[in-house]
This record gives C-alpha cells, sequence and structure tokens, in this order.
C-alpha cells in the first residue's frame, strides 16, 4: 500500500536516472509515490530531446498529462496539458519527443514493456483507451457533479473536466477548478483513495498551501479540510480503488488562510523537506527546476 503524503511539492524531489528501466530506459524522473507491493507509481517524467522508442506493449495502464514540452505517440502530439489514458495491451508502433518534455504520468502497476511483435499480452481493451484530449478546450460542468456524489460541497464558481471513467475498475481522472476567493467550512471524506497534482493556483488547507507543482496521495476514508483558495486552482484528480463519493462533516476548526507548512509524510520523504522554509518564497523562486 503507498503511504499517505499530504502534501509534498514535487520541485524538492530528487531526479533519479534511469528511473524506468524496463519501459523507458534512458529517461529520469521524479518518483511522487509508488506502491511497494504491486510497483504501481506516479511520477513526473523528463524525456531527453531526441528521445525515440520503438515499437512496444505495456503490460500495465498509462495515464499521462503533459506539464511542459511535447512528446509523439503513434503519430498523435501531445502538447501542454494534453490528456491520455493507454490501457495495458495496447500496441504502440512508436514514441519521439523532438524538443524535451515533462510529462505526469501514473502507471497500475510496475511498468514492463514487451516488443510490439511478440508481447505475449491480449489486445486492449478499446472501452478503456483515451487516445488524447485537449483539456484545456474542453468543455467545463459546472454545479453537483452527480455521478460522484457530491452533494452537499460548496459548488459556487467550481469547474469540473471528468477526463477518464474506467468501466473496468470504476476509477475516475478528472480536472478541478476553483475561483479566486473560494473557500468551504466542511470536512470530507472518501471511500477510495485520492491523489492531486497542482497544476496551477494555490490552495489552502489545513497543514499548508499548496502551490503548482505540489503533489499528495491520500489513503482511504482520511478526513481533510476545509480549505480555501486566494487566487484559484487548478488540480489534476485521480480516484483509485472503485466507486468515487464524498462524506460530508462540520469543520471541528474553522478554515483558516495562509497555514503553517505542517505535511504527512513517510520518513525518507522528510529528507527533502528544507530544514527551514518560507514555502511560497522557495518555489516562487524557481517553480519548475
Amino acid at each position: 500500500m503507498r503511504p499517505h503524503i499530504e502534501f509534498i511539492p514535487s520541485q524538492w524531489l530528487p531526479w533519479q536516472e534511469d528511473a524506468l528501466p524496463a519501459a523507458r530506459p534512458g529517461i529520469r524522473a521524479r518518483v511522487l509515490s509508488r506502491d511497494p507491493d504491486d510497483g504501481s507509481c506516479s511520477l513526473i517524467i523528463e524525456y531527453p530531446p531526441g528521445f525515440t522508442a520503438g515499437s512496444q506493449v505495456l503490460g500495465v495502464d498509462e495515464e499521462l498529462m503533459v506539464l511542459s514540452g511535447s512528446i509523439e505517440i503513434d503519430g498523435v502530439r501531445y502538447g501542454r496539458h494534453d490528456y491520455a489514458h493507454l490501457p495495458r495491451g495496447l500496441r504502440r508502433r512508436g514514441m519521439h519527443c523532438i524538443a524535451g518534455a515533462q510529462v505526469l504520468s501514473f502507471f497500475s502497476g510496475e511498468p514492463i514493456a514487451f516488443p510490439g511483435d511478440s508481447a505475449p499480452l491480449p489486445d486492449a481493451d478499446p472501452a478503456r483507451l483515451v487516445r488524447r484530449i485537449d483539456t484545456r478546450a474542453l468543455a467545463p460542468m459546472t454545479g453537483p457533479r452527480k455521478h460522484m456524489a457530491s452533494e452537499g460541497f460548496n459548488h459556487g464558481g467550481t469547474v469540473h473536466k471528468l477526463l477518464f471513467d474506467d468501466p473496468l475498475t470504476r476509477d475516475k481522472t478528472w480536472i478541478a477548478g476553483l475561483p479566486p476567493y473560494w473557500s468551504c467550512d466542511t470536512v470530507e471524506r472518501h471511500p477510495v483513495c485520492e491523489e492531486e497534482f497542482a497544476l496551477a493556483g494555490d490552495i489552502h488547507m489545513p497543514n499548508g498551501i499548496m502551490l503548482e507543482g505540489a503533489y499528495f496521495w491520500r489513503p482511504p476514508d482520511v478526513a481533510h479540510g476545509p480549505f480555501g483558495t486566494l487566487g484559484g486552482t487548478i488540480h489534476l484528480c485521480r480516484g483509485k480503488g472503485g466507486l468515487y463519493s464524498t462524506r460530508f462533516e462540520p469543520a471541528a476548526k474553522p478554515f483558516r488562510w495562509d497555514p503553517p507548512y505542517q505535511p504527512i509524510l513517510p520518513v525518507d520523504y522528510l529528507a527533502y523537506v528544507p530544514s527551514s522554509i518560507d514555502l511560497q518564497e522557495s518555489l516562487a523562486c524557481n517553480p519548475g527546476s
């Protein structure tokens, strides 16, 4: 089981060289979280200029969003904030990266690639394939998200873009946007794991302020909130482990602006936290480092 990580700026995590030797040899990555039991993982992969991979098949699902630069898979170009869900067994003709890219990537198990012409895997389920979504052009939903049982939430001004609703597992991936000066006074719990990556903006949570590049992995049924944002925020969100729903509770303490950074982290991640920090100042200086 993955440990509770809430939250860490990805900019503090080290680049690990040759982080995916069985699937993407030669790349480096920041490992956001990893399950020690099944090898599933969430990473920021950095593809160097000129990276190329030939025909292959992955034995696990790969979900991705481009953070910067661009990549090409099977002739499809993915630019900034383009999204895809490529199911296990998908036979890929090739992958290229001309000028370099950083890609937020999620693998459903240990990432292992097989040669495309001899992969001992059944073909991918086409119902689970999302070839490409331009998330910036995708029309947003507003108001209560009935498919996520979110009635009771302060939906005023919020937007929601559903990217993937897995017909096999019922896991979901979506983009959530909150407007400037939005806040809530409730606490939430979900029956599944929740994972988020901050694409832009700020969100003030009880244990700190998440800025662009910050990440969390939250186990099921962990209470969280209340929270709010000054300038607005956009997060990529994933619900893992089945049907996503929300249970709301009154907050024991009122919402607080500008909370100090008090993360929940496994021991090995504590080494990446600077001993003396001004979170907002340290990330504003070099948000993409």
